[in-house]
C-alpha cells in the first residue's frame, strides 16, 4: 500500500506534470492566435484600404476625365460658335466693301480711259510735229523765191527776156507757186494752232489724272484695309474650326487642272454630305438629337450650295475689272476657242467677286499663277485667274461685288498682266459676259 501509494503520487505528480505542460503548451498556443490573427487582419485591413483608395482614385480620375471632357466639349461648342460669329462677320464686312469697290472699280476705269486719252493726244502731238516738220521742209526751198517775187516782182520777172507767151506761162506758174505755199503756210499754222490746243486740253487731262489717281489710291486704302478686316475674320474663323472648307481646299490643290479641281471639289462636298448623314445617324442612335440636328442642318446647307445661283440681273454689276476685253468668250486661240474672258486692266486694279457665294479654292495654280474658284450655288462656279493679290480666304461667304483681290503691279513694261475669267456649270464651261 505504502509503495502504491508512494508510486501514486508519484504517477500523480507525473500526470500533473504533464498536464501542466500541456497545459503550458495550450496557454502558449492560446495566446499565439490572436497575434496571427491580428496580423492577417492588419494584411486584410490593408488591402481594403489599398483597394478602397485604388477605387477613390479611379472615381477621382473618372471624374477629372468627365469634367476635361466636358471642358473639352465646352472649348469645341465655343470655338464653333466663334466660328460661326467670325464668318458672319467676314460675310458682313465683305459685304459692306460692295458699294466702295464699286466706286473704286469706277475711278479705276476713269483712270484707265483718262491715261488712255493721255496716250493719245501725245500720239496726235508726235504726229503733228511730225507733220509740221515735212511741210517745213517742203517750204523751205520756195521761200527765198518768194521773198524775191515779193519784193522785186518786175526785177524777177524781167530778168531774163522771154517772149510774152513764156512769160504768162512764168507768171501763171509763180501764181500757183505763191497759192500753194499760202496753202502750206495756212496748214503749218493750224497745226501749230491745234499743238497749242492739244499743251492746253493735255495740261487739262493731267491735272485731272492726278485727282483721280490720288481719290483712287484714297479709296483703294479704304477697300483694301475692309477685305483685310474680312480676311483676318475669315482666318480666325478657319483656325477656331475646321470643316469640309480645309478638306475642298485640299482636294483643288491636288487637282492637275482647272476641270480636274471643280470634280475634285463637288466630289470632295458629295462625301461630306455623306459623312455628314452617317454622323447624324449615329446620333440619333446616342439619342443626341441637338448633335444630329446640327449634322443635318449642315449637310443641308452644303447640299442647297453656297449661294443662289447666277442670272443675268447680275449682268448691271459690270465686269469683275477694270480695264477692257482682251478675248472674248469662244474667240479664236491657239489652243482653241476661248474658254473665258480675258481683260486687260489697270495696273494694282482692284477685282471684284462676281456673284454671291463661297470661296472654295483661293491660292497659286499650277501655271494660272494667283487664282480663286468662287462657288455661286447650283453648281455654278467663277474661276478668276491672274491675280497679284487675294484678299479672301478658303471658306469665306462675299457678296456680288465684294473686293476679293487685286491686280499685280505694271509699269507698262514687259508683258502686261491680264484676268482670265470663266464660269463653269458642273463640269461644262459657259459663256460668263451675259451674267456680268
Amino acid at each position: 500500500m505504502f509503495l502504491c501509494a508512494a508510486h501514486a503520487p508519484a504517477g500523480a505528480v507525473s500526470t500533473h506534470a504533464g498536464g501542466g505542460t500541456a497545459h503550458a503548451r495550450a496557454g502558449h498556443a492560446t495566446h499565439a492566435t490572436p497575434h496571427a490573427a491580428t496580423a492577417s487582419e492588419q494584411r486584410i485591413r490593408q488591402q481594403l484600404e489599398a483597394a478602397r483608395t485604388a477605387h477613390e482614385t479611379l472615381l477621382a480620375r473618372e471624374q477629372q476625365q468627365a469634367h476635361d471632357l466636358e471642358a473639352r466639349r465646352r472649348e469645341e461648342q465655343q470655338a464653333r460658335e466663334q466660328a460661326r460669329a467670325d464668318a458672319e462677320k467676314a460675310a458682313s464686312l465683305s459685304a459692306a466693301t460692295v458699294d466702295a469697290t464699286a466706286r473704286l472699280q469706277q475711278t479705276e476705269q476713269q483712270a484707265a480711259d483718262l491715261d488712255d486719252r493721255i496716250k493719245d493726244l501725245h500720239a496726235e502731238q508726235a504726229a503733228l510735229r511730225q507733220q509740221l516738220a515735212a511741210q517745213v521742209a517742203r517750204l523751205a526751198p520756195l521761200l527765198p523765191l518768194a521773198e524775191r517775187l515779193s519784193l522785186y516782182p518786175a526785177d524777177t520777172l524781167l530778168a531774163v527776156p522771154l517772149p510774152a507767151d513764156r512769160a504768162v506761162t512764168g507768171l501763171l506758174v509763180v501764181h500757183g507757186m505763191m497759192t500753194d505755199i499760202a496753202r502750206q503756210a495756212r496748214a503749218i499754222h493750224d497745226r501749230r494752232a491745234r499743238l497749242l490746243a492739244l499743251d492746253g486740253e493735255l495740261a487739262s487731262q493731267q491735272q485731272q489724272m492726278r485727282q483721280v489717281v490720288t481719290q483712287r489710291e484714297t479709296q483703294r486704302d479704304t477697300v483694301n484695309r475692309a477685305a483685310h478686316a474680312a480676311l483676318e475674320a475669315q482666318q480666325r474663323s478657319n483656325a477656331a474650326a475646321q470643316s469640309a472648307t480645309q478638306a475642298v481646299e485640299d482636294a483643288a490643290r491636288r487637282a492637275s487642272s482647272v476641270q480636274d479641281a471643280i470634280t475634285r471639289i463637288e466630289e470632295t462636298e458629295d462625301q461630306a454630305e455623306k459623312n455628314l448623314e452617317q454622323a447624324a445617324r449615329a446620333a440619333e442612335r446616342a439619342h443626341n438629337m441637338q448633335a444630329a440636328t446640327a449634322a443635318r442642318r449642315q449637310a443641308h446647307e452644303m447640299a442647297d450650295g453656297a449661294g443662289p445661283g447666277i442670272s443675268t440681273a447680275n449682268a448691271s454689276a459690270g465686269a469683275p475689272v477694270a480695264g477692257t476685253v482682251l478675248t472674248a468668250w469662244g474667240h479664236p486661240t491657239e489652243s482653241g476657242p476661248a474658254t473665258g474672258i480675258t481683260y486687260a486692266p489697270p495696273s494694282r486694279a482692284s477685282v471684284r467677286a462676281p456673284c454671291t457665294g463661297r470661296i472654295d479654292f483661293a491660292g497659286p495654280f499650277r501655271t494660272y499663277g494667283q487664282m480663286m474658284i468662287l462657288d455661286c450655288g447650283k453648281h455654278y462656279r467663277f474661276v478668276l485667274a491672274g491675280l497679284g493679290e487675294i484678299a479672301v480666304a478658303a471658306g469665306q461667304q462675299v457678296s456680288h461685288g465684294a473686293a476679293v483681290g487685286q491686280m499685280p503691279q505694271w509699269s507698262g513694261s514687259g508683258a502686261r498682266p491680264t484676268l482670265f475669267v470663266q464660269l463653269r456649270h458642273g463640269g461644262s464651261t459657259v459663256n460668263p459676259a451675259p451674267y456680268l
